[in-house]
């Protein structure tokens, strides 16, 4: 399991705007990647490569479940190397993020037929998604280390949150308009400029402490399996409509070259949904307002049951409808 890792009592970075630019800016390249990695590549490798889509899933099944069953290892290295040096983090981070350019571009220009094809797509995904883990783990422990009361701390996660909703707004509209090879290109100088930036951000000006935890510590607390429950019952259910989308629309709806239509209002919505859902947090509570945005998700999907060829319009209003439900 990932070491427990704090700052030391009373300790924190100072972190004004420049400096949540700096550590920020990652996340839109983290982001940016994520939304085709698990959107667009599925529907790519079954309407473009004719891989059958019972394959498919297995493979996209076995290579996350692997890569899950990394992380907690993953974590553990992380604390392991920042414990020695910020430094040294960094450049773990920028390897990472080498691959994940290369791995990226190389599951999006594939080569070789039927197994050929397969063995590289497995094997692709695999290294890329270990190396985008590898990658997300140093930047939010980066954040982490830098301490600081809860006012520091959400700005750190606020920085680096608000990057991500652009990336993903860019990453919803870039393939579909230019391709996926300008949006190989946006990637890696994305990842390149993320990483300089990252270099000159805040660090830990004090040596964190570090607890050794035993793997099965969390599972004692009744909340955190609770929370865990909750955490993956609705990973599922983002998973799902996140995966077939596209399928949806080029078979459903009928509607093929809408897909940037359909996204970028999904996204776009979730973004100006942010301050009322804050709001709405204020008012009611943390449960009751997320329990809310599951309610109009659930109403929104209802709806889709009804669509059918060329109801592009109904099916953006459950894109803003269930995109707000996001903003929370």
């Amino acid at each position: 399991m990932t070491a427990l890792v704090q700052p030391l009592p009373g300790t924190h970075t100072a972190f004004n705007n420049w400096g949540g630019l700096r550590y920020g800016a990652l996340g839109f390249a983290l982001a940016f990647l994520a939304l085709p990695l698990y959107v667009v590549l599925p529907a790519f490798y079954a309407e473009q490569h004719r891989v059958p889509l019972l394959t498919l899933g297995l493979i996209l099944l076995a290579t996350r479940g692997l890569d899950a069953l990394l992380d907690p290892f993953i974590g553990r290295s992380v604390d392991a190397v920042f414990a020695r040096s910020t430094r040294q983090a960094w450049w773990l981070g920028a390897v990472a993020a080498a691959v994940l350019a290369l791995g990226f571009t190389a599951l999006f220009f594939p080569r070789g037929e039927a197994g050929a094809l397969l063995l590289w797509l497995g094997l692709g995904l695999l290294v890329t998604y270990i190396a985008f883990s590898v990658l997300t783990i140093v930047h939010q422990t980066w954040g982490v280390r830098l301490g600081g009361d809860a006012r520091q701390r959400a700005r750190v996660v606020a920085w680096r949150e608000a990057f991500g909703l652009v990336g993903v707004l860019v990453a919803s509209l870039l393939p579909s308009l230019f391709g996926m090879g300008v949006a190989s290109v946006v990637l890696a100088l994305a990842l390149l400029l993320g990483m300089g930036l990252l270099a000159a951000a805040p660090r830990s000006v004090a040596k964190a402490h570090t607890v050794a935890a035993h793997w099965k510590l969390p599972w004692r607390g009744a909340a955190f399996r609770q929370l865990l429950g909750v955490f993956m019952l609705n990973g599922i259910a983002s998973a799902v409509p996140a995966t077939l989308v596209l399928f949806f629309v080029r078979d459903r709806l009928q509607a093929p070259g809408s897909e940037a239509l359909f996204l970028g209002s999904y996204f776009a919505a979730a973004v100006l949904s942010v301050p009322l859902w804050v709001a709405a947090v204020r008012r009611l509570g943390l449960s009751a307002a997320w329990l809310c945005s599951m309610g109009l998700a659930v109403t929104a999907f209802v709806f889709v049951l009804t669509l059918g060829a060329g109801d592009q319009a109904g099916f953006v209003v459950v894109c803003l409808a269930s995109g707000a439900a996001l903003g929370a």
